[in-house]
């Protein structure tokens, strides 16, 4: 029943109601003062009686009575209304999402009660959305920083080695601005980055040697790993391995791994294999509880690059060492 015709049934209900009782109440007094109180009276009419006084004062209380009947329709109304107010105030407020409310009819103020929970879940969606969104820019802003710190630190020790050997390792001052090209590229992608989430994100899909963008890396990382004692072995069996994906991502992502190979594996030995369009990147260290694997920043990084990139890897890692291979779902 609408709003409409349920107050205009309550106002027939209130004009046919208050003369109906009125008389009703009449011929019920009249009737008990004969059958009753009459004869004890001597014969005295119904309107010089005390009985007529009984009547108005009954007359008085009755519409009182209705009147209270009828305003707690009005009254239930002002609260449904006012609760409304209420949690439209506190969905604008700065402080929790109010939960849903209750519909306890289908008039036009169920169906507002229905529009306003609409809004608190849209709200609460949104809210929830922004919340993830937030979690996750923060979330790449400190994988960022972490790739960043991967070049920073070579630099760091290639300028210690430039001191005394400048003129002897020229091919050192080409490897360093290659490194700082990379951080500056690294730095654009912090820019837009953090706008959004990689997802969200619009990556440049281009193609991609694999020979050259390994044997670029490899001359990066080289001196590192000797400062290490780590045999760096690089095995070409396909010198025309080209992907369609993204050179920079692609870069941090291997990057990772020769990371967390120099870091944390105590390996001796990296050996990096391409051939059947696949990266096989393979070191004799200690290996990792593969269970584990989410804690550590550097493996979540190549996780979420190649997801996004389309590239399938798989992680192998015991006692005898961690071996990582690589296949891109596009291949050009």
């Amino acid at each position: 029943m609408t709003l409409k015709t349920k107050y205009r049934l309550l106002l027939f209900t209130a004009i046919i109601s208050v003369p109906i009782v009125l008389l009703g109440i009449s011929v019920s007094m009249s009737i008990i003062y004969d059958f009753v109180f009459k004869t004890r009276n001597k014969g005295t009419p119904f309107h010089e009686s005390f009985a007529y006084p009984t009547m108005l004062i009954v007359f008085f209380l009755s519409l009182c009575l209705l009147a209270f009947l009828f305003s707690k329709s009005i009254n239930s109304l002002l609260t449904k209304i006012n609760m409304l107010n209420k949690t439209i105030r506190d969905l604008a407020s700065n402080e929790r999402t109010p939960s849903t409310l209750a519909v306890g009819s289908e008039d036009e103020i169920g169906q507002l009660i229905q529009s306003v929970n609409i809004l608190i879940e849209r709200t609460t969606y949104r809210e929830l959305e922004l919340q993830q969104q937030q979690e996750l820019q923060k979330e790449l802003l400190q994988k960022l920083r972490h790739d960043i710190n991967t070049p920073l630190t070579a630099i760091r020790l290639q300028l210690f080695y430039l001191e005394d050997t400048f003129k002897e390792q020229p091919k050192l001052v080409e490897s360093l601005n290659e490194q700082i090209q990379y951080i500056a590229s690294l730095t654009n992608e912090l820019n837009w980055q953090s706008l959004d989430t990689m997802e969200n994100s619009y990556i440049v899909q281009e193609e991609v040697q694999l020979t050259l963008l390994f044997e670029t890396m490899i001359k990066k990382w080289s001196y590192l790993y000797r400062m290490q004692n780590i045999e760096l072995i690089y095995h070409l069996e396909d010198s025309h391995v080209t992907w369609t994906s993204n050179a920079l991502w692609l870069q941090r992502m291997f990057d990772n791994v020769f990371q967390n190979t120099l870091k944390h594996s105590k390996a001796t030995k990296l050996e990096i294999t391409i051939k059947d369009q696949k990266v096989f990147m393979t070191d004799n260290g200690t290996g990792f509880d593969q269970s584990h694997v989410s804690e550590g920043l550097g493996l979540k990084i190549i996780d979420d690059i190649a997801r996004i990139l389309q590239v399938n890897y798989t992680l192998n890692s015991n006692e005898e060492g961690t071996e990582f291979c690589f296949l891109t779902k596009k291949i050009s």
